[in-house]
């Protein structure tokens, strides 16, 4: 009797020091374990970086984004959308990794308020006149776009790279007045662009090159004249990063040898490295 006596005493002290010592239900003592081990058992996030995308960028990214997983473990986490948009988010929380836009000349503002960090140039955006397949308007070049009857999408130049181009472009050539009566919708971002082609909810769209790779529904009329609006995009490193070294681990990797394989593959061209 006394020695069950004794095995229940002890019993109950080891509960009672447990209590003392502030482990509830479910928690482990990690005090002894190496930090590495620590941290597995106390259930320690994953590392992340947010990196601000263009949506048209957005196959290639996905693609790359696992690659950069693969070698370093850390989580790449997207906010995809125009331009504009990225940019405003980045504005407002001040909080952020890397961005990507479709078009160097969208860093403007990053620059002049001094948040960029590291930049790279990486592939061309090609800037391409596309419709719908069969091509039932029979647009054969820009200026059809002006003509009666033909309904057009344009990105919205406040919101993306390829909706400036296309006006400017438009203006350049004195037609911008004859087709804006025709643009049924502007859009924030140019996967909707290529959407409105794909229902045939338009006759003609300006869009990006790499829109096109692999699509059934679209299809792209040959025009010399987007040969001098071709544009660089660029990834960025943000100086609101919380982990500035993978940040910029990232920016190298993303126009780097590996990656480039993966834009390439999605129908992007490289911007030729300047040793």
């Amino acid at each position: 009797m006394k020695s069950f006596l004794q095995m229940c005493l002890a019993f109950l002290l080891v509960v009672f020091l447990g209590a003392a010592g502030g482990c509830g239900v479910g928690e482990t003592d990690t005090t002894a374990l190496p930090r590495a081990d620590q941290e597995i058992q106390q259930g320690s996030k994953q590392e992340e970086l947010l990196v601000y995308c263009g949506a048209g960028l957005r196959k290639p990214m996905e693609e790359i984004a696992v690659m950069f997983q693969e070698e370093t473990g850390i989580l790449v986490q997207f906010s995809f959308g125009g331009s504009a948009q990225c940019i405003g988010k980045i504005l407002t929380v001040d909080k952020g990794d890397a961005f990507l836009p479709g078009d160097v000349a969208e860093l403007k503002e990053l620059i002049e308020r001094e948040m960029i960090d590291r930049q790279k140039e990486v592939v061309f955006h090609v800037p391409v006149l596309a419709v719908p397949q069969g091509n039932p308007a029979g647009i054969t070049g820009i200026e059809d776009l002006g003509a009666p009857g033909v309904k057009v999408v344009l990105g919205d130049p406040e919101a993306n790279p390829i909706g400036k181009l296309a006006d400017k472009v438009l203006k350049e050539y004195g037609i911008f007045d004859k087709v804006e009566p025709n643009v049924v919708a502007r859009t924030a971002t140019v996967n909707e662009l290529f959407t409105y082609l794909a229902l045939k909810q338009a006759d003609a769209a300006i869009i990006w090159e790499d829109n096109l790779l692999g699509s059934e529904d679209v299809e792209l009329i040959e025009t010399a004249v987007f040969a001098d609006y071709i544009k660089t995009v660029p990834v960025v490193s943000l100086k609101c990063s919380a982990n500035p070294e993978m940040a910029n681990r990232f920016v190298e990797f993303t126009a780097g040898k590996k990656a480039m394989a993966v834009w390439e593959k999605w129908g992007f061209k490289p911007v030729p490295k300047v040793e």
